[in-house]
């Protein structure tokens, strides 16, 4: 009875960390693209958390070539709702793309729920940064 109380244990425990991993705020750059005389940046953003986000602004810097601060935007992806994803384009005016050495997401301005509380934490904590723009964006 031993054994099978502890393989249980064990097959259990991977399921239990693959829901934990799979509960996350992913933050893609895209695309970025120049307009004009812009550079527009298009963003994904996918929301796993188990929670409506109805705002969420998150504070970006962009950095040129020679990685000084050129420009720095607070950007409102909200709302996102649980299990959906959102596309959002915002232009960094008068920056010519190529000049765009990379983007830092700098923190998270403000995250709140819909009529639950959401806890202070469950952006900044649940953000998953990726690229596929030939810009790199970290945090």
């Amino acid at each position: 009875m031993g054994l099978f109380a502890f393989a249980l244990g064990a097959i259990s425990v991977p399921a239990l960390a693959t829901d934990v991993a799979e509960k996350h705020l992913l933050l893609e750059l895209n695309k970025v693209e120049s307009v004009g005389g812009d550079c527009r940046t298009t963003w994904v953003v996918k929301n796993t958390t188990g929670t409506n986000l109805e705002t969420m602004k998150l504070d970006f810097v962009a950095f040129d070539t020679d990685g000084i601060v050129v420009r720095r935007v607070i950007a409102d992806m909200g709302p996102i709702h649980t299990e959906h994803t959102r596309v959002k384009l915002f232009d960094l005016k008068e920056i010519n793309c190529g000049n765009v050495g990379r983007v830092l997401m700098n923190g998270v301005r403000t995250c709140e729920g819909g009529s639950a509380a959401v806890a202070p934490g469950l952006c900044a904590d649940n953000l998953q940064t990726a690229t596929r723009a030939a810009v790199p964006f970290t945090q």
